[in-house]
């Protein structure tokens, strides 16, 4: 519908609305729909009176589109809320340092937020941008191949495919800076550490599974005491521990579908009262002095694995393991090997972040 279209390209005006009330009246269902599928781009003074309008529609796929609407609007407000809440916050801790140290000590805060923002910011789209070249030459071919009509069906589903994963890629990018970003819950329950390791482990082979990936020349040994538990977010753990995993398997990846042999090793043990352990190592590749001291700054976006990694994998177990009041840290030795300790407490203190 072109004032549809005409209001996605332009924005709102006195004239546009005038035009949707009118065709909010329309005799044709598929007309005031198509209003309803628009209500978001109305701005705040006019979408009530037009959701209240379209609800009571005698049409059900109008009423339908009306709530869907509604439900989107009302979800953008909590996530603009939020946000709202989370610059507030940012700026009473500004607030606190240039009280406490200074305004110079408060700007260099400032700056070095910014800076940082910047390099993973850039990294990130570096790295979108390396993916959205051949994928948009990949279509570029195919459409070209279909418009001239040579067409090698072997060829063309080969492309196909490229293409999938390439926009799965993207995907993948895509929620882990969401994870990244979501905070953790509060909730915590009591678990059995060696279920959530076991629930980590499974959820690896079924992600290689899925994504055409034989990790079956690598073997996992696990030894985790059944008695040992701990009071967790599960999914978050689960999380945190899959992609430790991930990342001890993919020592031992010569390309983005190919594993050599090797061994992952995973002791999960008591530390003390108040504290429990996993030492997650392998006897793969391990980094260099250079690559583990990148590694430890936990960089969002920063990899070596382009063909298949996103960067984010290690810095989300860091910031979900430490959401639990734990630590996440890193040992690896050039040719000898990568070892990873997270420390979880056996109970929290009545509560979460």
């Amino acid at each position: 519908m072109a004032a549809v279209e005409q209001l996605e390209r332009e924005g709102s005006s006195e004239s546009l609305i005038s035009l949707l009330w009118l065709l909010s009246d329309d005799d044709k269902w598929e007309v005031r729909k198509d209003v309803a599928d628009c209500l978001m781009l109305l701005p705040d003074d006019e979408f009530p009176r037009f959701a209240a309008k379209l609800l009571d529609d005698s049409n059900s796929f109008v009423q339908t589109a009306t709530r869907r609407a509604m439900d989107r609007r009302r979800r953008g407000a909590q996530v603009t809320q939020r946000n709202r809440r989370g610059l507030d916050h940012i700026q009473v801790q500004y607030d606190c340092i240039e009280k406490t140290y200074g305004s110079e000590a408060a700007e260099m805060a400032r700056k070095m937020a910014e800076q940082l923002y910047d390099q993973i910011v850039g990294a990130t789209v570096h790295d979108m941008r390396n993916i959205l070249a051949p994928l948009k030459s990949g279509i570029s071919a195919l459409t070209n191949n279909l418009r001239s009509g040579d067409i090698e069906p072997k060829l063309f589903k080969k492309g196909l495919v490229k293409l999938g994963h390439q926009a799965e890629m993207l995907e993948r990018m895509i929620d882990d800076m969401r994870e990244y970003m979501q905070p953790t819950p509060s909730e915590r329950r009591q678990e059995r550490l060696a279920d959530v390791v076991e629930e980590a482990r499974v959820a690896v082979i079924d992600t290689f599974q899925a994504t055409g990936r034989d990790a079956s020349s690598v073997s996992m040994m696990i030894e985790v005491p059944d008695n040992i538990t701990v009071e967790i977010s599960r999914h978050q753990v689960v999380r945190a521990i899959s992609n430790v995993l991930k990342n001890a398997y993919e020592a031992f990846s010569t390309d983005p579908d190919t594993f050599t042999r090797g061994n992952v090793c995973v002791v999960g043990r008591g530390v003390d009262l108040e504290r429990v352990e996993i030492v997650v190592s392998d006897n793969g590749m391990g980094l260099s002095i250079d690559e583990l001291a990148y590694v430890r700054r936990f960089i969002p976006g920063g990899t070596s694995k382009k063909t298949h990694g996103t960067g984010f994998g290690l810095p989300i177990a860091k910031r979900k393991i430490e959401d639990h009041g734990g630590s996440l840290a890193i040992d690896s030795e050039d040719g000898n090997g990568t070892a990873i300790t997270i420390t979880l407490r056996r109970e929290t203190d009545g509560g979460g972040l």
